[in-house]
């Protein structure tokens, strides 16, 4: 058997470290959760230290104050994980928490047996919360990252209820505190366990979404949130090369907003910008999932359409044309009218194609289009494929 005392040093021991490796590591600048992370470990070793001095210190230390410091503890690594989703969790709620678990053991204080059953199942309900709390999924955050750190807390719930059932079930098996014994080395163990790939995969959690959201401010358009150009040349060449491999139709769409220095010149750039963005949410509710929306430069914008034949891209084109000239973009009270032209191109299936001749093309089709007088949809060479 384990010496319980020793597993409690150890176990705050590894709360401590954990604690100060995040501070030192973020550079004092614990943000997205951890540092309500590392006050959760801070209570959880105070709390572990009083449990280990059972004895030698007051009951009410050791008991009382020591389960509030242990809900408190679990109540901030509810904070943490709300913190992590862009939430706020109440300060009363910590003071509730650790009020609840000071209240019901104090109010069991004689009955050991009572005590632990009680104890053993509110902490093992808020486990089973935070397991709750983390399992929506996180943009950026793997399954199999999430699913660790949930299953962290199911086994430390888990560990919790087996220790609560040893007074229901088998009285005579239950010692004191301290004293050794499976279930107690197992329960620990477990919580030990609970520490330390809680902390891991909180910690893991948060590289993956630093470095969605690097990925992303790389890739996108910070004022649009499109793909910027860079980015489009990468999946533009993936998709041509699928297209190619397996046959498939693909589109290409230039768009360009007609007289839209006129907007920047009257209006000021601010309300250019604020035109650009409500231009670029238009086009999406015209878009599926897989189509990807790109700001190819200024006013101009590009549509890569998968699977999409040069008719189709056509229709697309036109019913965005139509949104934009229909409804009028209201920034500040102020009604901007705006028209969009649009040039089309669609990948040929006679022969391989670049993909520059195929922007060439579709640049071809917007140059038409502004000529023959703006607020129009042109294509050039829809008669060589397929579909058409």
């Amino acid at each position: 058997m384990f010496d319980i005392r020793s597993l409690f040093v150890v176990m705050v021991a590894t709360d401590l470290v954990l604690a100060a490796s995040l501070w030192i590591g973020t550079g004092r600048r614990l943000e997205g959760g951890l540092g309500p992370w590392a006050l959760s470990l801070v209570a959880q070793a105070a709390a572990f230290i009083l449990f280990a001095a059972r004895g030698e210190v007051p009951d009410w230390a050791s008991i009382v104050v020591a389960n509030g410091l242990l809900g408190v503890s679990l109540s901030l690594a509810a904070a943490a994980i709300l913190a992590f989703r862009g939430r706020r969790l109440p300060i009363v709620v910590h003071v509730a928490t650790g009020g609840a678990a000071a209240f019901a053991v104090g109010a069991l204080l004689h009955d050991f047996g009572a005590r632990l059953i009680a104890a053993n199942f509110l902490f093992a309900a808020c486990m089973a919360t935070l397991a709750a709390l983390a399992w929506k999924p996180v943009e950026g955050v793997s399954r199999a990252t999430r699913g660790l750190f949930i299953g962290s807390y199911m086994l430390g719930a888990a560990s919790l209820l087996l220790r609560a059932a040893v007074p229901i079930f088998s009285p005579a098996a239950i010692g004191g505190f301290l004293v050794s014994s499976a279930v107690q080395a197992l329960t620990l163990m477990a919580g030990y366990t609970v520490i330390l790939v809680s902390t891991v995969s909180f910690l893991l959690m948060q590289k993956e979404r630093a470095d969605y959201l690097a990925q992303q401010l790389a890739s996108l358009d910070p004022l649009t949130q499109a793909f910027n150009r860079r980015t489009f040349m990468e999946l533009a060449q993936k998709q041509l090369s699928r297209a190619r491999r397996l046959d498939t139709p693909l589109s290409l769409v230039l768009l360009d907003l007609d007289h839209f220095k006129s907007v920047n010149d009257n209006h000021g750039h601010l309300v250019g910008d604020r035109v650009l963005r409500r231009f670029a949410d238009a086009m999406r509710n015209q878009l599926r999932k897989e189509d990807v929306l790109v700001r190819y430069g200024g006013e101009e914008f590009c549509l890569l359409l998968p699977d999409v034949p040069g008719p189709g891209a056509v229709a697309l084109a036109g019913r965005i044309r139509k949104a934009v000239a229909r409804e009028p973009f209201v920034v500040d009270g102020v009604e901007i009218h705006l028209t969009v032209s649009a040039g089309v191109a669609a990948r040929i299936d006679e022969g391989p194609e670049g993909l520059d001749n195929l922007i060439a093309r579709a640049d071809e089709a917007l140059y038409i289009a502004k000529r023959r007088g703006r607020n129009r949809v042109a294509a050039v060479s829809l008669g060589r494929t397929r579909a058409a």
